[in-house]
């Protein structure tokens, strides 16, 4: 019996993940840039390629430098192997979602000292809908990572959860309240979202391309998700 324990004991003790090494400190960074499609267009091959992706990012590095492409944002986030760690530069936007609808006031003429005389007129005053409930959403660049390097360093599975949210503009929006026919128009933010959910695994201090996306500002250009992850041991 003591040896069927111990046994099973060495056999659970082999297949346990093993816990993440701390001695391992993981960049990770997002560059998120805009390039006019002339320029993005023939990148994009370039991106995908593992051989030329380095060559490509230089090259965007240097349409940034002279003001051909825009950057949009370049969190960088360093954590221990096995942690999950986040980086945002984000801005709250703040609005009603939800609204009482209008009602209508009447003030008949009505004589307080004449019962009997009532004139069919009224003063009718229309009060505009009023907030009931607010929400509130961050626009900006966010980068959301679980990087878990190997034993031997070469390699880094990553979670990671890179986003991009803009405010484009506001939509009118009309409330009606059938009962009474009231009806007032309000203004609703609305937003363009670019986000990626994955898991990938990458050699250490390689870089990919996350994502392209065509985005409405600047007009005529493309955005880029390039990430990077990179793993030192601390001795």
């Amino acid at each position: 019996m003591i040896r069927v324990v111990v046994l099973c004991a060495l056999l659970l003790a082999a297949t346990a993940p093993a816990e993440p090494d701390k001695r391992w400190n993981i960049r990770v960074e997002l560059q998120v840039v805009a390039l006019p499609d002339a320029l993005a267009v023939p990148l994009v091959a370039e991106l995908m390629d593992e051989k030329k992706i380095d060559p490509a990012y230089a090259r965007i590095q240097e349409l940034l430098a002279n003001g051909t492409a825009k950057l949009i944002g370049w969190p960088i986030v360093t954590t221990h192997s096995g942690e999950r760690a986040t980086a945002e530069a984000t801005r709250e936007i703040r609005y009603a979602s939800e609204y009482n609808p209008p009602t209508v006031s009447f003030t008949p003429s009505v004589s307080t000292t004449e019962i009997l005389k009532i004139e069919p007129k009224a003063d009718v005053t229309l009060f505009e809908a009023t907030p009931s409930r607010f929400d509130s959403r961050n626009t900006g660049v966010y980068l959301e990572v679980e990087p878990t390097v190997s034993p031997d360093g070469k390699t880094i599975a990553v979670n990671v959860v890179p986003q991009h949210v803009r405010l484009v503009g506001f939509e009118k929006i009309t409330i009606e309240k059938p009962e009474t026919g009231g009806k007032v128009v309000v203004e609703q933010p609305q937003f363009d979202t670019m986000k990626v959910t994955t898991q990938l695994t990458l050699r250490n201090g390689q870089r990919v391309l996350m994502g392209v996306y065509r985005v409405s500002e600047p007009p005529n250009h493309l955005e880029f998700f390039i990430l990077k992850a990179e793993a030192k041991k601390v001795e």
